[in-house]
């Protein structure tokens, strides 16, 4: 290379030659005299060489003649390189070594700066070759440049602003979610600031600032720049934790976060314990199956209906696309370039700042979640109001009828009392048996009624076939429909089955059998029908009795509703109440239909199929 008054910078990777010490043995005088030979042309702007062990020597021939008295510098951007050590050409033939490296402490360097300046001497008549030997227990990347004092100086300011922008961002975003922590009382913002402390300490260590502002004396702490990382990875479980909600929506994920934190206490053991390059590898690992653990985590619970979780998919899945480019960067299994270096700072700024925007998203999200279960606590409020308006009212009915039906076997002991023993008193008293019979039926019927309406678990179902019950009841009620010269119509199959509690279901079909031919006229017919729909069995109970108007299907489904007068009617208006509350507790629906006054009438009854 020959260096000219008229560019401040130059790339120097493609101008070097390459030569790799395996076994790191070779001295400068053996690499420049017997193995001078063995250099290598590099064709490459960045040189990487991945995690080896192996020792890199680079040479390069420069010129200075052009640029005499002026000060130039051979700079090395990459400032996490354990050792780099310089051979410059002197004027009297021989060649001046300067160490520089992370391993030493700062006042080592030359320059108070992060990267490794070197100062180079202008003003030699002929080219002269220069020898860059490097060595380090991790990743190995150089972006070599040559800068003129100019050169180095806007070098600098770039470099300082970017980072300065980067840890600014950081820094806002610290006192920002503590400020929120202190005033929210919310424990994910706590972990969020422990995320940022310890994206900010990696950063620190692998930019270089750690060394050259926090620790310049103690450079063995830059072996443990993984450190940063086991603040980050639990601050980001507990966050996610909390975030997304997982020990209430998603148990077994929570479980999942819950092994995730043991094995990270397990592998901070591990890596204390066990030395440089392998605690890099293991780190470095962690890294990747953190990234794809909450990555997969986000989308998952996202793709469940978690709507707060779509900026935090957002924050991890780029991420995840920039850390593997970067992994793969330093493993030398793609093309090296400086930007490469800038990913996990890119990486991190964009996760920093989509994760907050994701807590203030969660924020709207709790918010109009709120708003929903006080919307549906508010329904759930009126609800009950009319159940209990409703209870109210049937309690006023239950006590009205009451009241009606012991006036009149009341008026008949009253009577019978003033009676003698001919057959009037004997009549008088065969109608007082009759009201105490009535009263003992509606007090147990009633009391049947309330069990049912008020019990809170449903009774227990099973697979039934209504064939069967019904031709059971067809023939316990044979002697009824003799009586009354009706047919009956079965066309229920034996192959439908429906799932419903035996015993409750039989009482409801004889409750509708019953009312058929209660209400049919003699000589009539009751048709009954079965039929598998796509989820349901419907069973219908037909007759061609004095039917009901559109007002009264409904009613009489109400308590103690009696159509006509109660008077002349036999039961107690709580048949088909009870029948409703059985099929409901069943998981059916049951209704009525009728077209009108003597029309007949439908009582349709649906459970699920068995």
């Amino acid at each position: 290379m020959t260096l000219s008054g008229d560019r401040d910078q130059v790339e120097v990777a493609r101008s070097m030659e390459v030569l790799v010490d395996p076994e790191g043995h070779w001295d400068f005088q053996t690499v420049r005299g017997r193995l001078a030979s063995r250099f290598r042309a590099n064709d490459s702007a960045e040189l990487n060489f991945g995690f080896t062990g192996s020792v890199i020597w680079l040479r390069f021939a420069l010129d200075a003649g052009a640029v005499a008295g002026e000060d130039w510098y051979l700079v090395e951007r990459y400032p996490i390189l354990d050792n780099i050590t310089l051979f410059a050409p002197t004027a009297d033939g021989g060649y001046r070594r300067v160490d520089m490296g992370d391993t030493l402490p700062f006042h080592h360097r030359l320059m108070n700066h992060r990267a490794f300046i070197f100062p180079l001497e202008s003003g030699a008549p002929a080219s002269r070759d220069y020898y860059v030997r490097i060595s380090g227990k991790g990743a190995i990347n150089l972006s070599p440049m040559l800068y003129s004092a100019t050169g180095l100086v806007e070098y600098t300011y770039r470099d300082i602003l970017v980072y300065g922008v980067f840890y600014g961002c950081l820094l806002i975003m610290v006192i920002y979610n503590a400020l929120l922590a202190l005033s929210l009382k919310e424990p994910v913002y706590l972990y969020f600031v422990a995320f940022l402390v310890g994206i900010t300490v990696f950063n620190l260590n692998i930019n270089g600032f750690g060394l050259q502002f926090l620790w310049p004396e103690v450079p063995k702490l830059n072996e443990y720049y993984w450190l940063g990382i086991y603040i980050c990875t639990p601050a980001l479980a507990m966050y996610s934790r909390h975030f997304l909600g997982l020990k209430e929506r998603f148990p077994r994920y929570d479980r999942l976060i819950r092994g995730y934190l043991l094995g990270i206490a397990v592998l901070l053991v591990v890596q204390l314990l066990i030395p440089a390059p392998w605690s890099y590898y293991l780190s470095t690992l962690l890294v990747v199956i953190t990234v794809l653990l909450f990555s997969w985590l986000g989308w998952t619970v996202w793709s469940r209906g978690y709507r707060a979780a779509r900026l935090y998919v957002a924050a991890w899945f780029v991420f995840l696309g920039l850390i593997f480019v970067f992994v793969l960067g330093n493993l030398d299994w793609v093309p090296y370039v400086s930007v490469i270096t800038m990913l996990p700072h890119l990486g991190a700024l964009w996760v920093v700042v989509m994760l907050s925007l994701a807590l203030g998203d969660r924020i709207r999200f709790l918010e109009q979640e709120r708003n929903l279960l006080f919307q549906e606590a508010r329904e759930s409020l009126e609800r009950h109001v009319r159940e209990i308006e409703q209870m109210n009212r049937d309690k006023s009915t239950f006590l009205q009828y009451v009241s009606h039906e012991l006036n009149t076997p009341i008026n008949w002991i009253g009577a019978a009392e003033g009676l003698g023993d001919d057959d009037q008193a004997a009549d008088a008293r065969a109608l007082v048996r009759k009201g105490q019979q009535r009263l003992v039926g509606m007090v147990s019927t009633s009391l049947r009624y309330f069990d049912l309406a008020d019990r809170h678990q449903p009774p227990l179902l099973g697979r039934c076939q209504p064939l069967l019950l019904l031709e059971a009841l067809l023939a316990s009620r044979a002697g009824a429909l003799r009586g009354r010269r009706l047919t009956v119509d079965n066309r229920v199959g034996a192959g439908l089955c429906v799932r419903a509690n035996e015993a409750e279901l039989q009482e409801v079909l004889a409750i509708a059998l019953d009312n058929a031919i209660r209400f049919s006229h003699p000589e009539g017919r009751v048709r009954i029908t079965g039929r598998a729909l796509s989820e349901e069995a419907e069973i219908r109970i037909a007759d061609g009795g004095r039917g009901a108007g559109p007002g009264q299907l409904e009613s009489l489904f109400e308590p103690f509703f009696v159509m006509g007068s109660r008077h002349h009617e036999e039961g107690y208006g709580l048949s088909l109440a009870m029948a409703r509350v059985m099929v409901e507790q069943a998981g059916g629906r049951i209704w009525a239909e009728s077209g009108g006054p003597d029309q007949g009438f439908t009582l349709v009854i649906r459970l699920p199929l068995g």
